[in-house]
């Protein structure tokens, strides 16, 4: 395919992956959090399954992998879980700036974790992006005022979430590396759902009768298969077509797609604080991914 072709696949990814936090956000309140995490992970699991067959990569990591696969998918099924609790707080435009914000996290811990070069454009972009981090979770209010509100929580517990899916991707470098991005991704998917699975059985929710309309049925699906096992196909098979920075540069969409829904679909409020944080982490992402493309053609 030429790259026009993974061009127009990619921002339909984007559009997928960004109509996960409405859908989350109308879900709330009808569904256990870590349920819906467990139906995300299962659900993406059995869809991503054949792709794997056809490709012959169902064959597991060797045993000495196993910790860093367990890893990946513990911080998958975290950040995940967050999210969803995140979501229920605040509003799914602030989960999506707040989450896709994890490039910054990488970038600012790398050089403590896998040895990574800080470099001063690198430094730069983490300011600019961490300001517009700041503006978003304040929303032009008084900050000993904003923290008594849910909003505030949700916005932190969301971080906190990226922290982990950073996490996620900072110790993915290396077997990504080694196999290739969908193998690492499925593996630590399938470890996910057998975490999350375990979580959801010791607690009892299993035992709980799960009363969803057929519309909210549908939505849980769709988040499994189409904002996640599909996107997570095509992102990863891009990279063998697209250099990285071009292919992540394309998630800077996600945000400015779930303000688009969430205008046409939801009744949150859109603030300027939000745009203005938007745009700033934006930036620092776009730059974080840039720098990190020259180092790595240079080395």
């Amino acid at each position: 395919m030429s790259k026009l072709t993974w061009t127009f696949l990619l921002v339909g990814s984007m559009a997928a992956i960004a109509a996960f936090y409405p859908m989350v956000k109308i879900l709330h309140g009808a569904i256990d959090p870590y349920l819906l995490a467990f139906f995300r992970f299962a659900i993406a699991l059995l869809a991503l399954l054949p792709i794997m067959a056809v490709r012959h990569s169902l064959k597991p990591p060797p045993i000495r992998e196993w910790p860093i696969f367990v890893f990946i998918g513990l911080c998958g099924a975290t950040a995940s879980v967050l999210v969803i609790i995140g979501i229920g707080q605040t509003n799914s435009v602030v989960s999506a700036i707040l989450l896709n914000t994890n490039p910054l996290l990488v970038a600012l811990l790398a050089p403590f974790l896998i040895t990574e070069q800080l470099t001063p454009t690198k430094i730069a972009a983490l300011v600019v992006g961490f300001v517009g981090v700041v503006l978003v979770v304040l929303n032009g209010q008084n900050l000993s005022a904003l923290v008594s509100s849910e909003y505030f929580w949700g916005a932190v517990i969301v971080l906190v979430a990226a922290l982990f899916s950073g996490l996620n991707k900072i110790y993915s470098k290396r077997p990504v590396r080694t196999y290739d991005g969908l193998y690492v991704t499925f593996f630590g998917v399938a470890l996910g759902t057998v975490m999350l699975g375990t979580v959801v059985a010791i607690s009892g929710i299993f035992a709980e009768p799960v009363e969803l309309t057929l519309r909210e049925w549908i939505f849980v699906v769709a988040i499994g298969v189409f904002s996640s096992a599909i996107p997570w196909t095509i992102w990863n098979s891009s990279l063998k077509h697209l250099d990285v920075h071009v292919a992540a540069s394309f998630m800077l969409l996600i945000p400015v797609f779930a303000t688009l829904y969430s205008l046409i679909f939801l009744t949150e409020s859109i603030t300027p604080w939000m745009v203005v944080g938007m745009i700033l982490t934006s930036v620092g992402i776009y730059f974080v991914q840039r720098e990190e493309s020259v180092s790595a053609t240079s080395v």
